[in-house]
């Protein structure tokens, strides 16, 4: 069995500590697991103790991703966890990683979902049914996607939104006859999750407007 004949702090952290197994340098550790294992030297080095480190090294691997996955882009914290998985992190590991960095303030799913709506919404109005859509897409739960749809579309009705997306495409098929026009609108109001009731409301209100 190996075991343990060395163990040296790191000279450029001395957080960490270097374990030398059979004379040769096998792992460097964060000195509170070596503590918390209870490594001496001429210990045996167990599987257990494989084990550990092997785990130990695919959480620095993780958190690392993650955190160059967040300095290019925006992520929500489901949404990172499953980005990690298919890169090959253990789904524990990566839950635990993406937990931990929203804890420190590095992952927020309410900012992150508002950033969002405000980027599908910057041109034309949507409605709550197709943002729920879209951010259930991102994986954010129905508690943070409805406190981050209260908070960008206070004070907008499902109506007042179907109604400015119908003027703004009624402005872009003034050329067209009235048939075609209002199938179009019809068309674009559904596609951003309005009923057909709404928007056909939403069709006579914008042209009494433009009248």
């Amino acid at each position: 069995m190996p075991s343990i004949t060395d163990i040296q702090a790191l000279e450029k952290d001395p957080n960490f500590a270097m374990v030398y197994v059979d004379g040769t340098l096998h792992c460097t550790l964060p000195r509170s697991t070596v503590e918390e294992l209870a490594l001496a030297v001429d210990q045996e080095w167990t599987e257990e103790c494989d084990a550990v480190v092997t785990q130990l090294e695919q959480i620095d691997t993780g958190k690392s991703m993650a955190l160059d996955l967040i300095s290019r882009k925006a992520w929500g914290v489901r949404e990172l966890a499953a980005r990690l998985m298919k890169r090959g992190i253990d789904a524990n590991i990566a839950r635990v990683t993406t937990e931990e960095l929203a804890k420190d303030g590095w992952l927020d799913d309410i900012t992150y979902a508002g950033a969002r709506i405000r980027d599908w919404t910057r041109l034309e109005p949507a409605s709550r049914r197709w943002l729920h859509m879209k951010l259930q897409e991102r994986l954010i739960s129905r508690e943070d996607a409805d406190q981050a749809i209260d908070e960008e579309l206070a004070g907008s009705s499902e109506q007042d939104l179907a109604t400015t997306l119908a003027g703004l495409r009624l402005a872009k098929v003034s050329n067209l006859d009235e048939v075609t026009a209002r199938r179009r609108v019809i068309s674009a109001l559904s596609r951003r999750g309005f009923s057909t009731d709404v928007g056909s409301e939403a069709i006579r209100r914008a042209q009494a407007e433009r009248a």
